[in-house]
């Protein structure tokens, strides 16, 4: 059964070490901002790296941009064994609106370690 929960909710979850939270949005979305410490794992590669999530000893709270792929994350992932699935509702649109902390354009960050490594060669 796969629970649709509250942002509220996964955050008092995620306090348990067995809790992921999967953001399963695309890579431009996840640089533009994510949450810190989740596990992106974006929904069209899901099927090609299951084997990276342990079915049993994890439990998995998904979002996305607004909790409609990440359903569709719960139901593939039910589908193949996993147990214990959460939604989060209203993904990381939610997640903003509850004033939570998140971290944005991790990629200019990104490029600019880049940018720096490449100048100092």
């Amino acid at each position: 059964m796969i629970k649709e929960i509250p942002v509220e909710e996964a955050i008092r979850m995620l306090k348990d070490d067995n809790v992921i939270l999967l953001d399963v949005r695309t890579q431009q979305e996840y640089y533009k901002e994510h949450v810190r410490g989740s596990r992106w794992i974006p929904m069209d590669q899901l099927p090609y790296r299951l084997h990276e999530l342990n079915k049993k000893a994890a439990i998995f709270a998904c979002f996305c941009r607004t909790g409609h792929r990440s359903f569709k994350a719960c139901e593939f992932l039910k589908d193949n064994g996993f147990e214990s699935l959460y939604n989060v509702k209203g993904g990381i649109e939610a997640w903003k609106q509850s004033g939570f902390e998140i971290v944005k354009n991790s990629m200019e960050e990104y490029q600019g370690s880049f940018a720096d490594i490449n100048s100092k060669a």
